[in-house]
């Protein structure tokens, strides 16, 4: 090939590279562009550098080409460094001073090229030979390049741990920029062996542009450049939560601004690159799963500007299919506010207990001694005129159901605490259907209403007395409701020997219900409740209790009725036939 046509060729490829810089100028805020915008910029001088020197016939001019070339090769490499630190995010680990100090090194040498003619460090020897120039390192300069090639190298197997864990996606067209990045590498160590072989190994060098606009093509349809920082940048500086990533040996090697603020304000000005375990010992559990790489969640207080701040810590390793163990993410969580909201339900609740017990005391008691007096008063109304006598009766109405609704009330209260502690024993179900039967007695009489009630003697059920009383009363106070004067009421039970439960049920001759009233009576968005026969009020509540705590001890309770034709409730409990034995045990 003709000089000119060789020429020709690599300025074409040096306009590849040019177009290939402005392209990634775009891209110049994502992470790590910026350094690579200095390899690119590097590899466009270097190849420019080589071009001159070819066209050049001047033992003075090619060496200034040489020179400029060589420096452009030189500063190439601790761009790369630090473009593939940032990029696999490892940028943490070099401090701003470290990079400096860096780039300041492969600058002097530089510096030392320029200046060969007075120190002779980097080479012993120049001579023009058939407008070639044939240079002679020394032993520092051998040594520098070596040193050289072995980041370059070292780079490239971090490029290829990280492609490892990325998405698999990216994987494929990532490999192919990598290997075809690799080209002029290789050129350049074979040139280093071979001197002599510089001649083709220059040109081929510079072609590398061609391979450099593939690169770029692959790289743009990848979406590389946007993907990659994109989504650590969206995970890292969008969260308002704080991450930290350690590596294999428990140091930090990545962090989000919140993080470093965070750790600033506990005293730790500075945490990337050091344990993990040294910045946390304050939480033993959190450094516990950060030692063990183990996935788990932990709460943390601390005390920032003199405020006690609560925090919720996740730990999850990292790791691969292959190969676990890599190291852990922390994302630490600020749930101050939450627990505050928690701690206020907390309060609130006990203080409804308080109140609760408190109702339980001070109004059920006195409302219990009235109905008490009224009933006194019922038992003598004889005694009383007519006028006095309606006024007892009304009395008598009101309170019974301002008692009944005031325990349905309270009662409901108890049963939705959580820890609500039942009393169970075993029970004779007649001896307790007995006094719920009799406590209703003046109020059935006052609407001539029978109430009767068959118990085997031997039946018992295994509960909490005051429970199973408040139910049969409620279902007991709901059929004198609804059953007009004339009436009649029925408690009944029966052991079911095959699965030892008691279904005890209460029914009426009453005025029923349809369909729809049945499927509201036991929901509490619908609570409420219709008129008696003689125009008795009511909450709804008494049912609602009533099934809460027959299933609170295990059992049901469900309605057969129909309008006009009455209706029977009826629940289950544990229990079966009373035996002597029973009582020995």
């Amino acid at each position: 090939m003709s000089l000119t046509i060789e020429l020709i060729i690599m300025i074409a490829s040096i306009m590849l590279m040019c177009i290939i810089l402005i392209n990634v100028i775009v891209y110049r805020k994502e992470r790590g562009i910026k350094y690579l915008i200095g390899v690119i910029a590097c590899r466009i001088i270097y190849s420019s550098g080589i071009v001159l020197e070819k066209s050049s016939y001047e033992l003075a001019e090619k060496i200034i080409f040489r020179n400029l070339y060589q420096t452009a090769l030189i500063l190439m490499v601790p761009f790369f460094v630090l473009f593939t630190l940032e990029l696999i995010g490892r940028d943490k680990l070099a401090k701003p001073l470290w990079k400096l100090v860096f780039l300041l090194f492969f600058g002097i040498w530089s510096l030392l090229l320029w200046f060969n003619s007075e120190f002779h460090i980097v080479y012993r020897n120049i001579e023009l030979i058939n407008d070639r120039l044939i240079i002679e390192r020394t032993m520092v300069a051998t040594y520098f390049n070596i040193f050289c090639y072995a980041l370059i190298a070292i780079c490239f197997y971090f490029f290829l741990q990280y492609i490892r864990n990325i998405r698999q996606d990216l994987r494929r067209p990532i490999l192919l920029v990598l290997f075809l990045s690799s080209f002029s590498f290789i050129f350049e160590i074979l040139r280093f062996v071979n001197p002599t072989w510089s001649t083709w190994l220059l040109p081929l060098s510079v072609y590398c542009g061609f391979i450099g606009m593939v690169m770029l093509v692959i790289m743009l349809r990848a979406k590389f450049f946007q993907i990659v920082p994109f989504e650590r940048n969206m995970v890292f500086e969008n969260l308002q939560d704080r991450i930290l990533i350690t590596n294999a040996s428990g140091k930090v090697i990545d962090n989000n601004k919140q993080a470093a603020e965070w750790f600033a304000q506990l005293g730790h000005t500075e945490i990337t690159g050091r344990p993990l375990v040294e910045i946390i010992a304050p939480w033993p559990d959190w450094k516990a799963l950060s030692e063990r790489m183990d996935s788990g969640n932990v709460e943390i207080e601390a005390c920032l500007d003199g405020e006690r701040k609560v925090y919720s810590v996740n730990v999850y390793p990292i790791g691969t299919e292959r190969k676990q163990g890599q190291g852990s993410i922390s994302i630490i969580y600020d749930i101050t506010e939450k627990q505050r909201n928690l701690e206020k339900i907390v309060e609130l609740s006990n203080l409804k207990d308080q109140l609760v017990t408190i109702v339980s005391h001070d109004i059920r008691t006195p409302l219990a001694l009235q109905h008490q007096l009224v009933e006194v008063l019922e038992e003598d109304k004889g005694s009383f005129q007519e006028e006095h006598q309606e006024i007892i009766n009304m009395l008598s109405v009101q309170t019974s159901h301002t008692l009944g609704m005031t325990n349905n009330l309270l009662e409901w209260f108890r049963s939705q605490r959580e820890d609500l502690a039942l009393h169970s024993s075993k029970l004779h179900l007649a001896q307790v259907i007995e006094e719920c039967c009799k406590s209703f007695s003046i109020l059935s009489e006052s609407k001539e209403i029978t109430v009767a009630y068959h118990i085997a003697d031997d039946l018992q059920v295994h509960g909490d007395r005051e429970v199973l009383a408040l139910i049969v009363r409620n279902l007991l106070s709901n059929a004198i409701k609804f059953t007009p004067s004339g009436g009649s009421i029925e408690v009944a039970a029966s052991a079911e020997a095959s699965d030892d439960t008691v279904v005890i049920s209460v029914s009426d001759n009453g005025i029923g219900m349809d369909t729809e009233q049945i499927k509201q009576i036991f929901e509490l968005q619908q609570l409420n409740s219709q008129l008696g026969t003689n125009g008795e009020k009511g909450s709804g509540l008494g049912l609602l209790v009533s099934r809460q705590f027959v299933e609170r001890v295990g059992g049901k309770l469900w309605v057969n009725s129909m309008p006009g034709q009455g209706s029977s409730f009826h629940f289950t409990m544990k229990g079966g036939k009373y035996c002597e034995s029973d009582d020995r045990r």
